[in-house]
Parts: C-alpha cells; structure tokens; sequence
C-alpha cells in the first residue's frame, strides 16, 4: 500500500512485552496475539505509544541506531496484527483487520487467536485464582515432587528387574477389561498432566486453556498457553516442565508399588499387578513423547527457552538441509541470513540434539511400538483363523476400536486442519489482493 504520511497519528492499542537480548515478544492477552519482533521494533512502538507520528519516530530511530527504518512495513504489521489504528487524514482511521493472518506467532510455535476481535479469549478452570495455582506449585511442594521422583528412579536403577517390558500391555487374561481400564487410567493422566501445565500457567498469570490436537498424525492433548512468552523464564520453565513432573511422581509411585508387590509387602491380585505396570508404561511413554526433539513437545521448549531462540526447528532443518547440499556440492542454500551469531551457534549444537530425538523415536519404535504391534496383530490372527489365542470376540472389537479412536482419529483431525490451513491461507491472500487493490485504486485517484 502507498506510505503513510508523516504526520499520520498512531494509536497504539493495550499490549504487554517481555524484552530479550536482541528481540521482544509482545502481546494481547484477551486476543491470544502474540509477535517476536527485534527489540528496535519496540522502541518504535513505544515512540508511537507516547504520541508521536511516523516522522518523529522516523528521526528518533536514526539517531538512537544510525540508520533509517521501514516504518511502512512496520505499521502495516502492527495494524494487521491488531496492535495499532491509523489516522492518516482520510475520512476512516485505517483499522485494525477483521481476518485473522494465517502464519503470525510467539516465538517457535505458540498459536495466534481471535486476530482482530476484541472479545475476550476464555481460558479454562478460570475458578483457580493465580494464588491458589502459586501455592500448588510452590517451593515445598516442587521439593516434595523431586523426592518422590529420586525414590523410584532409585528403585527402578536398584531393581531393574521390576521394570516390566512394553508387552506387559498384552494382557495375558482379562485383556478387554485391562486394556479398557489402562485407557482410563491413561486419559486421567493425560488430563493431570495438562491441568498442570495450566495451573502453571495461571500461577503466572497467564491464562491458558485445554484441547485436542495433532503431532504428526497422532491424536494429542495440548494445553494453548501461548502467553507464556510474556512471564520470566522461571515461569516459563515451570510451565513447560509442570507437565513431565506430575507424571514424573505418578511413574515413580507406580515403580514404588510394583516393588512393594515383588517383595510380598503389598498383597493384591495379579490382575491389579498387570494393571499397575501398565499404567507405568502409559507415563514411561509420554515422558518418552517428550523427548522427541524433532516436534513441538514439552522438553523442545524447555530447550528453546533456554537458548532464547525463536523459530529453532525451522532453523535447524534449515541449516543441517545446507550442510547435506554442501557435501553434495549443491549451489542451493537456504537462507539464515537473518540469524544472529548467539542463534547460529545454538542452531549448530541444536542439530546433534535433534538427531538424537530422531534416535529416541526410533529405538522406540523398535522397542515398544512394533513389539505390542505385532503381538497384537498375531493374537488377532489367531482368533480370525481359528486357532488358539489369548483373545476372544470382545477383545478382538477392543483392539480394532483402539486403534480406530488413536490413528483413525488423529488422522482426521490431521486430514481437517490440512484443509483447514489452506482455506485460511486462500483467504488471507484473497484479503491482500483486496488491500493491494485499493491502495492502487487510491494512488490512481490520488
């Protein structure tokens, strides 16, 4: 669009920062809207914010950095983005967009909401006040998580032998009621683990809320805490790690119990025995889940936090694709221009990081995934031909309707947001090419 005059008046709009080093994140809270912009970027949106138009803080930037900046470009971000209004002396202030744009995010991977609405973004178990969340993830209380936590890695490294394979999950009697039952057990614990990732969040004053998602194909919980950007790195910390904790302590009573049961100490039916190692290989498996470095999982945030970088998968991929091109000799590079030396480095050790989650998922796949897979699929082969198995009709229906809620409906929900991105992506450039039109349309008549 034709640049703004110089004299336009820029109303900037609420907004909270947390700056960084070399860059800042800001947001609207009530929006869910958040943007890592360079921390020169803010100094021009607080010049606004005091009043001033694109000519003085045109010249405050060029003499505060020795250079001249494309506030052009700038404002049309932040009125996009639902940040600013414009007064530019036409009739209409340019506002802010009605449609939200598609791509715009916290740094690596937070969600964008409502862009452009000024409704209030409603958060989950909005009943837990951000004293009560503090006072459950306090000090004494994350001490008492880490005792119980060094006990059953404790017991796990004295006694090995306790610690069933994944195959305990092929039941050897009952397995429509356990397996029906570990899934119970499983979702109770998928849910405790994102509570605490929201209450975490809530002790930061943060507001947060629970849904359903995808990674890859598979059907996953995931907690939307995208304002977490704006606590302090402790917070963030916490936040992340809340999760991984509270199944950290559940893993380790289990290990605890299955020890007691070894030893006589704790009498119960061998049924509940199978269940209780079960329920241990449901926490072991998304504690696992989290070591996937490759995808946007608890521990890859953790790790971002503490490099302070902003899109580090993206950039990753990006800089070991150009080493693959250099060892065969390609001329084609991406870009990383845009790179500050403190990512590049982080980029580089990131990599051996990222190869090792590849390593994760794969020994785990080998280990745990095909095992169970093939167990089942060979009980299941013997109950279709006839022959003597483990399984009878009900557990056969019991497998097939597992697999169908787990992969079927994660790659549905996959399949959906697919579609659903491109429809976003053919709106939004629909809406620029309206914008580019009437900016052209305004030129012509001007």
């Amino acid at each position: 669009m034709p640049g703004y005059p110089p004299d336009s008046v820029i109303t900037v709009l609420p907004y909270s920062h947390r700056r960084e080093a070399d860059s800042a994140v800001i947001g609207d809270l009530d929006r869910q809207v958040f943007l890592s912009i360079p921390i020169e970027a803010l100094d021009v949106l607080e010049w606004f914010a005091q009043g001033c138009t694109p000519a003085e803080a045109g010249l405050r930037y060029e003499a505060k950095h020795g250079e001249t900046a494309d506030l052009d470009d700038f404002i049309d971000v932040m009125v996009a983005e639902g940040f600013i209004t414009v007064d530019d002396g036409t009739a209409e202030p340019v506002p802010a967009a009605d449609t939200p744009a598609d791509g715009s995010a916290p740094p690596d991977g937070g969600t964008q909401r409502d862009n452009g609405s000024k409704l209030r973004w409603k958060s989950h178990m909005e009943w837990i006040s951000r004293r009560t969340a503090q006072r459950i993830f306090s000090a004494a209380v994350l001490v008492a998580c880490g005792v119980v936590i060094a006990a059953g890695l404790l017991t796990a490294v004295l006694n090995p032998g306790i610690i069933p394979g994944a195959t305990i999950l092929l039941f050897p009697e009952h397995f429509a009621l356990l397996t029906w039952s570990t899934m119970a057990i499983m979702i109770v614990g998928i849910y405790l683990h994102e509570v605490a990732h929201l209450v975490a969040a809530r002790a930061a004053g943060i507001p947060a809320r629970i849904g359903i998602g995808t990674r890859l194909y598979i059907l996953v919980a995931e907690t939307d805490m995208s304002g977490i950007w704006l606590a302090s790195k402790r917070q963030r910390y916490l936040a992340f790690l809340a999760g991984p904790i509270v199944d950290g302590v559940f893993g380790s009573f289990a290990i605890i119990l299955l020890k007691l049961m070894e030893t006589g100490t704790l009498s119960v039916p061998q049924e509940i025995q199978w269940l209780t190692a079960a329920a241990l290989w449901t926490y072991f498996g998304r504690l696992l889940w989290q070591c996937f470095f490759f995808m946007h999982t608890d521990f890859y945030y953790v790790i971002t936090t503490a490099l302070g970088t902003r899109n580090l998968i993206k950039d990753t991929e990006k800089w070991m694709g150009n080493q693959v091109r250099r060892l065969f000799r390609s001329p084609r590079r991406a870009d990383l221009s845009d790179l500050s030396p403190r990512e590049l480095t982080s980029v580089r050790w990131y990599s051996a990081v990222y190869l090792l989650g590849r390593g994760v998922t794969l020994a785990s796949l080998f280990a745990i995934t095909l095992p169970v897979l093939i167990g089942y699929l060979s009980q299941a082969f013997l109950f279709l031909t006839g022959q003597d198995s483990r399984i009878n009709s009900f557990d056969f229906a019991t497998i097939v309707l597992v697999a169908v809620m787990l992969d079927g409906g994660g790659l549905y929900l996959s399949i959906r947001n697919l579609f659903r991105r491109r429809r976003a992506r053919r709106a939004e450039l629909a809406l620029r090419d309206d914008r580019l039109a009437t900016a052209r349309a305004s030129t012509a008549g001007s």
